[in-house]
């Protein structure tokens, strides 16, 4: 082979191997996890602290104010992203009910951000997108199609703690319009403590108003069991013993109509246990 012919084979394979390590090692949101949300190359010009997505005062209201603040370490900084169908993303607060949202719901550049109540409106789903280097666009999923789509901004880049979060047309202004995520935990949702020991898995799901819920069990030792239902805030909603089988089980469940929205399901046998997120229609 001569030498040029190698040299040019060595750096196509150089190439490809870097950019198999870019696409390897490019940051991937999960879903339920826990993160805090950091205004990209921005710092507290007094403390030189990051800037993060904050709810005011850790508000639990719907209708209350986001904007950014120094990194606290706080819950009002503090978010849960859950995966929707389509792809998108819904945002919520974490140990709330309350979703990251455009003020009622608005697309229109400008609206100021606020959490509030869940909504099937794609004014509250976000598509999440990894622009390269871990920096992160989040366009609402109602303007996607827009002449102008909307996107989270911080309004002017300002690093001034207090300011607040807004919608604006997508100008790739990464100083304004890009955000880091931090995972600070994964979520529960899925966990498997010991797959091989305990293993659980709910149908249909997302699950119709008028449906049944069953839950597909499977475990290396019969015995005494329990099933529960928990609101998102932790609250139970359902519980249900069972006596297992070693192998595969099926657990139907009697409950009242749920309210529409996440629930984790939870099955529990001795030593182990085994959630898994649904979600009611």
């Amino acid at each position: 082979m001569k030498k040029s012919v190698l040299l040019g084979a060595l750096a196509t394979l150089s190439l490809l191997g870097a950019s198999h390590r870019t696409l390897a090692q490019a940051q991937t949101l999960v879903d339920g996890g826990t993160y805090k949300i950091t205004h990209f190359g921005k710092v507290d010009p007094t403390s030189k602290s990051p800037l993060c997505l904050d709810v005011d005062f850790d508000s639990k209201e719907a209708g209350a104010s986001i904007g950014q603040w120094v990194d606290n370490g706080f819950d009002a900084q503090r978010f849960v992203l859950e995966a929707q169908t389509d792809g998108s993303y819904k945002i919520r607060h974490m140990g709330t009910t309350m979703y990251v949202q455009p003020v009622g719901l608005a697309t229109a550049a400008g609206t100021k951000i606020e959490q509030n109540v869940s909504s099937d409106s794609d004014a509250q789903r976000w598509l999440i997108t990894n622009t390269g280097n871990d920096l992160f666009e989040l366009m609402l999923k109602a303007t996607k199609d827009a002449a102008k789509p909307q996107v989270l901004e911080v309004g002017f880049a300002s690093d001034v703690p207090g300011a607040r979060v807004n919608l604006w047309d997508d100008t790739d202004f990464a100083e304004a319009q890009r955000w880091q995520f931090t995972l600070i935990a994964s979520p529960t949702a899925n966990r498997k403590t010991n797959p091989a020991e305990l293993n659980a898995e709910v149908y249909p799901n997302p699950l119709g108003r008028h449906q049944a819920l069953s839950v597909k069990v499977t475990t290396a030792r019969g015995g005494a069991a329990e099933v529960e239902l928990l609101d998102v805030l932790g609250h139970r909603v359902l519980r249900q013993p069972a006596t297992l089988r070693a192998g595969h089980n099926t657990v139907s469940l009697s409950r009242q109509p749920l309210a529409a929205g996440i629930y984790i399901l939870r099955v529990s046998q001795g030593n182990y246990i085994q959630q898994t997120r649904i979600v009611q229609q």
